[in-house]
């Protein structure tokens, strides 16, 4: 297979479309607009291959045709686990999932790296068409690291409707009642004219903000802004102690997902690194400030609400001070008379 430059149209009538999405929770909320845009031209012939529990925490408003969990793709922390009654498609098991998915005339696939288990039910399903962002589909999107992440996955979509627009697609996941109420109860008993700022601290060792300094910089916020009230969201606690404004610093971890995005939609200001939350904060139009060391913040920072990013070669070079002076320079855009 090669790659190609000629572009499907809105009019080729795909009877039975596919596509496949995997990876961690940021890669399915960096995917979210483009899958949406699938799904709406679909209109309800799309089968969705997933990790089990992600169609029901990302997905819920796609209109699909069938959702085949895919158990031996890993996601770790995105939450219950899968129903006992669920297909497990383990040890290669590709010809039994092409089985089941059965004649395929379109194959999306939103993967961003190799994984053999794709390419094996690639080779069985034999789909009439591929597109993917790697090796080995009939139409292969080059993968460039310069556009954003989001920019890159919708490619896809406008491969089959040029006129697609990614800003008709980007909001938040569709979150359950309960993860709702959950959030509106949190909001309700705090004071009505507290300023609310979500902060995401959790990922990997080498995207993570020194705790000390993130300590300091909440301290330093809190000092001058006598409304706000920092809700730290993730995996871990935030053990720091903080002194004097300890009691305005909430720590809500340990939560269910959807409870924890929920949260995140409902405040008004978000401090967080290269993670998950960052991408939802944008979905929502939360105003935020993003810090990333490795990471390009053109690729995998905010895309679609105002923001600021900080970056330097390493995470512990990230000072304090700029990250302060960027959350001051927010606030007075976002609240210039307080």
């Amino acid at each position: 297979m090669v790659a190609s430059s000629q572009r499907l149209t809105r009019e080729a009538q795909w009877r039975s479309p596919a596509a496949l999405i995997v990876g961690g929770i940021g890669d399915h909320l960096i995917a979210l607009p483009a899958l949406r845009a699938v799904a709406s031209l679909m209109q309800g012939r799309l089968q969705l291959l997933c990790i089990p529990t992600a169609r029901e925490i990302f997905f819920p408003d796609l209109a699909l045709a069938a959702v085949h969990p895919m158990h031996h793709y890993h996601l770790h922390q995105i939450g219950a686990a899968p129903a006992a009654h669920a297909p497990d498609y383990r040890d290669n098991a590709e010809r039994e999932l092409a089985a089941v998915i059965g004649h395929c005339d379109l194959f999306l696939s939103f993967e961003r790296a190799v994984h053999p288990s794709t390419t094996a039910l690639l080779r069985v399903l034999k789909p009439q068409k591929s597109i993917g962002l790697l090796p080995g589909f009939d139409i292969e999107i080059p993968f460039h690291h310069t556009p954003h992440a989001m920019d890159l996955a919708f490619a896809l979509p406008k491969e089959l409707a040029t006129d697609l627009r990614i800003e008709d697609f980007a909001s938040p996941p569709k979150l359950p009642d309960a993860a709702l109420a959950l959030a509106g109860k949190l909001r309700s008993d705090l004071p009505r004219e507290a300023v609310l700022l979500a902060v995401h601290a959790d990922t990997k060792p080498d995207k993570a903000w020194p705790p000390a300094k993130l300590g300091q910089l909440l301290n330093e916020f809190l000092d001058l802004h006598r409304h706000a009230i920092a809700i730290v969201v993730g995996v871990t606690p935030f053990t720091v102690d903080i002194g004097r404004n300890r009691q305005r610093v909430l720590s809500c971890h340990g939560i269910p997902l959807p409870a924890a995005f929920a949260i995140v939609g409902l405040c008004d200001l978000f401090l967080g690194i290269d993670s998950c939350m960052l991408h939802v904060a944008d979905l929502y139009g939360i105003p935020g400030v993003g810090l990333f060391g490795p990471s390009d913040p053109s690729e995998f920072g905010f895309r679609f609400v105002r923001h600021l990013h900080v970056k330097a070669a390493t995470m512990n070079e990230i000072s304090v001070t700029n990250v302060a002076n960027a959350l001051e320079t927010l606030w007075r855009s976002v609240f210039p008379y307080r």
